[in-house]
């Protein structure tokens, strides 16, 4: 049995762009939000403080330098950055181009394409939109490829069976989804690769499968399961909590008991994926939801158990985590002042029982 490699999910939006100057007021990057964030009912745990008061900016290399030696410390093997392309237009590329250009920073990564656009709402919705995404012809195809090649080249770059690795978080969004995903692969067997992995999101705007040509699913959690695996009772109480206004509470355990126990199934294999937790009331207010009872060593138990869950279609190439940095949506890895190291902590216990586990198992 392989052993299942960690990747987290990582915003690289603490830093300074003009845009952001623009619609939001000079020097915002999402570190404003985190930090203007505050109880909204009592025993809620905001504002969120990283530990010794690291509110990094990832314009500077030696941020992302020490990002890579700890998610490593704690045996991630890579990170999956957000990448941001409206048909030639890019955002929040600095860090990952910074990384690209230091090859010193040993850390394994990918992109996930996060194509939706930015509205005022932080919900990607077509309202109040701020970045329109657009989707552009073969020649945008080609000019995104051409963009994304210096990083495939890179040796840091996670490839599977020779082919670099990209998520894409709404591909029903894309405009002839398929023939770009064709042309990508063309181009890529061009440049020395057996073509283009992709990673397929299902999640709040993406209930199930879109394409047969990509080659693998992940669920995007917890939205993925607070959407479609809950009660009907639950979904009721949520959309009337989004009606209302209100704040959509959700309970870490039963959320994770029905991520564990859900049997959605999608004729291909799946990369297991999971939470660390999820406030993101320092973006949405009390729009928020808010999952309540989180700890670390609950995170250490339910990883635990999804490592081990061998009931689904589940290839055990890779574990999702959701998320390194989401710090205004509450889905942090990073050490804080209230958890200290616990979570990374909590993961890299995890993945020692796992181990020892299946070593145990497979030993003569």
């Amino acid at each position: 049995m392989m052993k299942t490699k960690v990747l987290a999910l990582h915003l690289p939006q603490y830093h300074r762009i003009p845009e952001n100057d623009s619609w939001w007021g000079d020097g915002f990057t999402d570190w404003v939000n985190v930090r203007k964030a505050r109880p909204l009912f009592k025993g809620h745990q905001q504002p969120v403080v990283p530990l010794n008061n690291n509110y990094y900016d990832l314009s500077e290399p030696e941020a992302i330098r020490q990002q890579a030696k700890l998610a490593k410390q704690y045996g991630i093997y890579g990170f999956c950055y957000y990448h941001y392309w409206f048909s030639g237009k890019k955002l929040l590329e600095k860090p990952c181009e910074l990384l690209l250009h230091n090859k010193d920073i040993d850390i394994k990564y990918c992109f996930c394409w996060a194509n939706e656009s930015w509205a005022r709402t932080w919900d990607g919705k077509e309202h109040d939109v701020l970045m329109q995404q657009k989707y552009g012809s073969s020649l945008d195809w080609i000019a995104h490829f051409d963009y994304l090649l210096p990083f495939f080249k890179d040796e840091r770059y996670i490839r599977i069976d020779n082919k670099p690795v990209i998520f894409i978080y709404s591909c029903h969004r894309i405009t002839d989804f398929d023939d770009m995903l064709a042309c990508w692969r063309k181009l890529a067997q061009q440049h020395g690769f057996d073509g283009v992995y992709v990673a397929e999101f299902v999640n709040s705007f993406n209930s199930g499968l879109h394409s047969h040509t990509t080659d693998v699913i992940v669920e995007f959690e917890p939205l993925c399961t607070a959407r479609y695996a809950i009660s009907a009772l639950d979904k009721a109480k949520r959309l009337f909590c989004k009606k209302m206004g209100r704040i959509d509470f959700q309970d870490y355990d039963s959320l994770w008991e029905c991520l564990l126990n859900k049997r959605r199934i999608y004729g291909k294999k799946i990369w297991r994926s999971g939470f660390v937790s999820w406030d993101n009331s320092p973006r949405k207010g009390k729009r928020a939801m808010i999952v309540r009872g989180a700890t670390p060593e609950k995170f250490a138990g339910y990883i635990t158990r999804l490592l081990l869950n061998r009931e689904r279609e589940y290839d055990d190439s890779f574990l999702v985590i959701n998320a390194w940095n989401e710090w205004a949506e509450g889905a942090v890895l990073e050490p804080t002042e209230q958890d200290g190291y616990s979570y990374l902590e909590a993961l890299a216990e995890a993945m020692y029982i796992v181990e020892k586990e299946q070593s145990t198992v497979e030993s003569p």
